[in-house]
């Protein structure tokens, strides 16, 4: 009965909501749909991440008003000052819609990606002293060390083939278990052994998580179910998850549980040792050491930290084996970029090799024009996460940077949005526009924009996000907290891998984006074996 009259409730609220929102917004331009009951959720699911966006933005321009469940108007947001607005001048009247949040706490616990406002200004602060510039660059020769393992895992597979020249290999995997296996040394000063083919737990737990944690978003009824949710109260929605038995759902708790175990043995040890006067430079031991000296009412509490260690396990784990997945499938599909981004490589490798030096630092890498290019283009044409979603806490007007027409012929230069309203800021739509931010190309995969007249920071462009004007690590208060943790992974592993090895496409395979949180790839056909993406590797001919 509780849960009729619960469902009840929600068709008026929905009902009511509704009318209102669609009167406030109904004039932006959009896509026309359908289903009242699915809205454009089932087309968006049905087809590779970012294909419908990128059409609707050629379509309708920079602020496309689509339909979520229920009739449900949402905004599509890929406007660069709409988005300056909405993440870095007034970041805390956005923020995550409430059923995205408490699904969050459900999956992960109370940490920095949850929280707002006050709570999130206390998390980041006591979170910060272990994330700066010189924390990251002493990891360096851990993510060298990680990288130089996997590469010698490739080199046995190479020789158990028949000719010990060439091989398929599945690279999202084994960079999924080279990221999982750095991130547990990095951060937490933890063995996972991925790449040793050691099992642990927490190992096991993070096995492609994020392709078993998706689902199917194109299911009808997967689409219905977070519609209804969306208008639920979180206590609702916490009493409601902790009674469904879905795999999805058992899958994430069992992963939650094993985390929370192994976070409390690492957390007790690590206060241990700061207290004896030995601090590690792994990201666990110094955010302990900066948390156990805030003042009591500032610290994270026991269960933020275990929170806060299971988000740097997920975020910082299968977003950078995404990332690095979809460069190096690039690269092997343009030979030509591949062997010029590996001849500057191996003529620096040779340089400081001459000089006394036995591998590349971080700081030679970030010298190397056409490196990082190359890291910065695949970024942009490949970001690890596609979309944010926000609400907003309260009415506002939105800056935009180009001027829209209405439905009715208006010309508007700025946009009211009731409390309320539903958007989606497009990552990687607003990494596509052609002209004004990336050029008449822009559509094309090519890293000599970043080496040309062409500057992301110049030509009156408006600042955002924290690398290059991408939005991939978000921006303003709200960006990625381990931004340069992650760079300089990529940088380390990337700089080995295209070394070490020539990579080529299979041409039998076709490589399809999934994923409306983290983007991941699937070979079309094989959808039942999660993320995938195999190319074949053979080895760099030395002379």
């Amino acid at each position: 009965m509780l849960i009729y009259l619960a469902l009840l409730g929600t068709i008026c609220t929905i009902t009511f909501l509704w009318r209102r929102r669609r009167n406030s917004i109904a004039h932006i331009p959009g896509p026309p749909s359908d289903s009242w009951l699915l809205g454009h959720l089932r087309q968006l699911g049905l087809t590779p991440t970012g294909e419908v966006q990128l059409h609707w933005r050629r379509t309708y321009g920079n602020v496309v008003r689509f339909r979520g469940p229920f009739g449900q108007d949402r905004l599509l947001i890929s406007d660069p000052k709409a988005l300056q607005y909405i993440f870095n001048t007034s970041a805390y009247s956005f923020q995550k819609p409430e059923d995205v949040r408490e699904i969050l706490r459900i999956f992960n616990g109370p940490d920095l990606v949850w929280s707002e406002g006050e709570v999130h200004k206390r998390q980041r602060k006591a979170m910060l002293p272990a994330f700066g510039g010189p924390e990251a660059r002493a990891l360096f020769p851990i993510f060298q060390s990680v990288i130089e393992r996997l590469t010698d895992r490739w080199e046995k597979i190479l020789n158990s083939t028949p000719d010990a020249k060439s091989a398929n290999v599945d690279i999202n995997r084994w960079l999924s278990r080279a990221t999982l296996d750095a991130i547990g040394e990095a951060a937490f000063d933890y063995t996972f052994g991925t790449l040793d083919d050691v099992e642990t737990e927490l190992g096991k737990a993070y096995n492609n998580i994020i392709a078993d944690a998706s689902g199917d978003r194109a299911h009808a009824s997967r689409i219905i179910f977070d519609g209804i949710i969306s208008y639920m109260p979180p206590s609702f929605i916490s009493f409601l998850f902790a009674r469904l038995k879905s795999k999805r759902l058992v899958r994430v708790r069992e992963t939650k549980a094993v985390t929370n175990r192994v976070a409390k043995k690492l957390i007790d040890a690590k206060a241990q040792q700061v207290q004896a006067g030995h601090t590690g430079k792994d990201v666990l031991s110094l955010l302990v050491k900066a948390n156990l000296s805030e003042a009591a009412n500032r610290r994270l509490s026991e269960e933020e930290l275990y929170a806060e260690m299971s988000i740097i396990l997920f975020a910082g784990h299968e977003t950078t084996s995404t990332s690095l997945t979809w460069t190096l499938w690039e690269l092997a599909r343009r030979p030509d970029v591949q062997n010029r981004l590996r001849h500057e490589v191996t003529e620096a490798y040779a340089r400081v090799r001459s000089e006394g030096q036995e591998n590349l630092s971080l700081g030679d890498l970030e010298k190397m024009p056409y490196f990082q290019a190359v890291i910065k283009e695949s970024m942009r044409y490949h970001p690890a996460v596609w979309q944010i979603d926000r609400v907003a806490v309260k009415d506002v007007v939105l800056p935009l940077s180009k001027p829209i027409q209405s439905t009715t012929g208006e010309v508007i230069t700025s946009l009211f949005l009731p409390r309320g309203t539903r958007l989606t800021a497009a990552i990687g739509v607003y990494n596509r526009p052609v002209a004004l931010l990336w050029g008449k190309d822009a559509n094309e995969f090519n890293p000599e924009r970043w080496m040309q007249e062409f500057d992301s920071e110049k030509a009156n462009r408006i600042s955002l996000g924290v690398v290059g004007n991408l939005m991939n690590f978000s921006s303003g208060t709200r960006s990625c907290i381990g931004w340069r943790f992650a760079m300089a992974e990529m940088q380390a592993f990337l700089a080995e891998l295209i070394r070490t090895f020539e990579y080529s496409i299979d041409p039998k395979k076709q490589i399809r984006k999934e994923g409306d949180g983290v983007v991941f790839a699937v070979v079309v056909g094989e959808e039942d074996q999660g993320s995938l993406l195999p190319l074949r590797i053979s080895r760099v001919a030395r002379d």
